[in-house]
């Protein structure tokens, strides 16, 4: 910005962020990992001083959208298309573990917490972030029942805040949840892969991760952070979120880059043994996510292993992809209507979720009433309720 503080200035700031975190800033801690929040917006807050920056504080905010993020926001931006965003909606849905990997900056976080919109209500969530970027408030608001646990960062290690890995375990003994980690970087990823291998998390997992790519991010779990080779196979889906230049490398723009997932036949090594296969691909080109010929022809085995579970889906792949073009349908069917009526409301987290509800709904009752699921008449009767929303 064109804003510079003095040096009163900047340590009223220091002084405040130290005061509202709860934690140290001095000498002994001259990094401080926080988050701030004012009327119109949300900032992660990472404040430096001196004998670490010798010319004195530093200040870096990285400004979060005031809202929560939702798949149709991100299909009005580009970040993903519709039929990208119906295909993450279902695998959240299906309970699946995704880790959505990316540069720094590239939406990873904002990402995840779209995802989350896509959890049914009945579903507790569990969240663990050392630092406060999750929007759990307006996900309460909203009707979830989410627990969040701040840990302690890895950053300034304040001895009186939980550490993240135990904060998983514990997490663990709430009970039947879905568990979302705000960022896997350290211990408590050894935790995190426990507790998915032995079953103990049951529902959706979501976390972020720094990674290019699927190999990048198998790479950094196995090598970095020294989670056992077979433990990363409970890693369902990588969602790979990345910036894309323009030719004249003045402009970028956030994309989602593929869905991959990660297939539990191997030993060694997933990318010589062809276990990570791409769902989804990112065409440069059409600047779009591409389906690939593996999800196109129903050869996925994630996919196929959340069918198993849906009494109306096992053995049927045309079922399940109709499941997913109906929530394709449905995303841009909420971006259409925004434009048209003018009300970019509805494509706000409350419109989101009362549609991805009613959806649910509606398929229940069709299912009873017809023995079957009827895209199209799901689809009518859906239609006619988001009419409903603006009149």
């Amino acid at each position: 910005t064109n804003l510079i503080p003095t040096k009163d200035e900047a340590e009223s700031w220091a002084t405040q962020f130290r005061i509202q975190s709860g934690r140290p800033l001095d000498e002994a801690n001259p990094v401080l990992d926080t988050e701030t929040e004012v009327q119109g917006g949300r900032a992660r807050v990472a404040v430096i001083q001196e004998n670490l920056s010798p010319e004195g504080l530093a200040f870096a905010f990285r400004r979060h959208r005031s809202r929560a993020w939702t798949l149709p926001l991100f299909i009005k931006s580009d970040m993903i298309n519709p039929i990208g965003a119906g295909l993450l909606s279902f695998i959240v849905d299906g309970n699946r573990s995704v880790l959505f990997a990316g540069t720094r900056g590239a939406g990873k976080t904002s990402l995840l917490s779209a995802s989350m919109l896509e959890i049914m209500k009945n579903h507790r969530i569990v969240t663990v972030e050392d630092t406060l970027e999750l929007p759990i408030p307006q996900m309460k608001d909203l009707g979830y029942n989410v627990e969040r646990m701040k840990s302690r960062s890895v950053i300034t290690q304040v001895e009186n805040e939980i550490a993240a890995d135990e904060a998983i375990r514990t997490s663990l003994r709430m009970g039947d949840s879905a568990l979302v980690i705000g960022e896997v970087r350290s211990d408590e990823a050894q935790a995190l892969y426990e507790a998915m291998r032995v079953g103990a998390v049951a529902n959706f997992v979501g976390g972020t991760i720094h990674g290019e790519d699927a190999y990048s991010v198998f790479d950094r779990v196995v090598n970095d952070l020294g989670v056992p080779t077979t433990s990363f196979k409970a890693t369902d889906i990588v969602v790979s979120v990345n910036k894309i230049k323009s030719p004249d490398g003045m402009e970028e723009y956030r994309r989602v880059t593929g869905v991959t997932e990660v297939r539990k036949e191997w030993t060694e090594d997933p990318l010589e043994e062809n276990a990570f296969v791409d769902l989804m691909r990112y065409d440069s080109e059409k600047d779009e996510l591409v389906p690939t010929d593996a999800l196109l022809n129903g050869e996925s085995l994630i996919m196929n292993r959340i069918a198993e579970n849906v009494r109306e889906w096992k053995n049927d792949w045309e079922a399940v992809w109709n499941n997913v073009e109906m929530r394709r349908d449905m995303k841009e069917a909420l971006v259409e209507k925004a434009e048209e009526e003018d009300q970019p409301e509805l494509l706000e987290a409350e419109t989101v979720v009362a549609a991805n509800q009613k959806f649910h709904l509606l398929s229940k009752q069709v299912v009873d009433e017809y023995g079957e699921q009827q895209p199209e008449r799901i689809m009518n009767r859906w239609r006619e309720w988001l009419d409903q929303q603006v009149e």
